[in-house]
């Protein structure tokens, strides 16, 4: 078993907290009012878990209010963004898509 912790991080925006073949799994920290633009996870399936805050979180089609307890999933190559309504940490998790690659 491997146990991680996660850091407030007050300098930076993420941390790769593991990474292997199989996964990705970075810790995210925005402040209230940042955003992270439009892009895509490129050839992953990605999931956003929040665990702290509030953000919203848009796709082409629709925008959601994300908080703890309330995740989304994406498909690989599906364009995303988000806006932090309140200091905030994510959890994203990427998987590679064989189908998509």
């Amino acid at each position: 078993m491997n146990v991680y912790t996660l850091h407030e991080q007050n300098t930076r925006l993420k941390e790769i907290l593991f990474i292997d073949p199989a996964v990705t799994i970075v810790h995210l920290s925005l402040k209230e009012g940042q955003e992270i633009g439009k892009h895509h996870g490129g050839p992953a399936r990605v999931t956003v878990i929040p665990v702290k805050g509030e953000v919203i979180f848009s796709t082409e089609e629709q925008s959601v209010q994300l908080v703890p307890g309330k995740f989304v999933r994406l498909n690989a190559g599906e364009e995303h963004g988000l806006r932090a309504n309140q200091n905030s940490e994510i959890i994203i998790i990427k998987q590679p898509d064989a189908a998509a690659e």
